[in-house]
């Protein structure tokens, strides 16, 4: 495996803008989100989360995989796949931000994501295109999820802000941009810049609008 500078380029520029956000976020005194479980006929609070800290977490993880792929310790069919991983993540923390407490519904909006990305990494260049079709099945759920939570809490008079919403959409349409991508060029991948770049989209945004909208 040999060295590659796009790769390289971009993991210096995702960890240079990570850690702006992660100093900036800092500076604000990060809000805390609980996360309860309802244990005994009673909610436990059992965690919680930083979310602009913790949208910190997939564009850090995208920089990680992108260097390696760029020090040629990863195989360029691999990096995109593995900065797959950002997405669960990404998923959770929308969920959460979108007023979803419960532990066990934030879990599987998680694994939900998690499966669509195993899903997709089953699918090589040329076969047919099934993997990527149970991809987007799977995929969406979590995001259906998300609509139900954020339709029902205004329903109910308490609808999350406005900033949220938009940053929802904001995410949303960055994960369609991703998934036509990778689709339209079912049969011939993406160069790995470009693929990590699309990888890197969805949490990037929300690293950025969530340190921007929330305290």
């Amino acid at each position: 495996m040999t060295r590659a500078r796009g790769p390289l380029v971009l993991a210096g520029g995702l960890l240079g803008a990570t850690l702006l956000l992660g100093v900036l976020a800092l500076l604000r005194e990060p809000a805390s989100l609980p996360v309860v479980a309802h244990l005994g006929g009673r909610a436990v609070r059992i965690a919680a989360v930083q979310p602009s800290l913790a949208a910190l977490v997939p564009p850090l993880l995208v920089a990680g995989v992108a260097a390696l792929r760029g020090s040629g310790r990863l195989q360029e069919s691999a990096a995109v796949w593995a900065a797959g991983a950002a997405s669960p993540i990404v998923l959770f923390l929308v969920a959460r931000l979108n007023g979803l407490a419960e532990a066990m519904a934030l879990v599987l909006v998680y694994a939900s994501s998690a499966g669509g990305v195993l899903l997709r990494s089953l699918h090589r260049p040329g076969e047919r295109p099934a993997p990527l079709r149970w991809w987007a099945v799977l995929g969406i759920v979590p995001w259906g999820v998300v609509a139900f939570t954020q339709i029902g809490s205004g329903l109910a008079g308490a609808p999350p802000p406005a900033a949220v919403r938009l940053l929802t959409l904001v995410v949303l349409a960055a994960s369609i941009v991703e998934f036509v991508s990778a689709y339209r060029r079912r049969d011939l991948p993406l160069p790995a810049t470009t693929g990590l770049l699309l990888a890197a989209l969805p949490g990037g945004l929300l690293a950025l609008l969530t340190v921007a909208t929330t305290g």
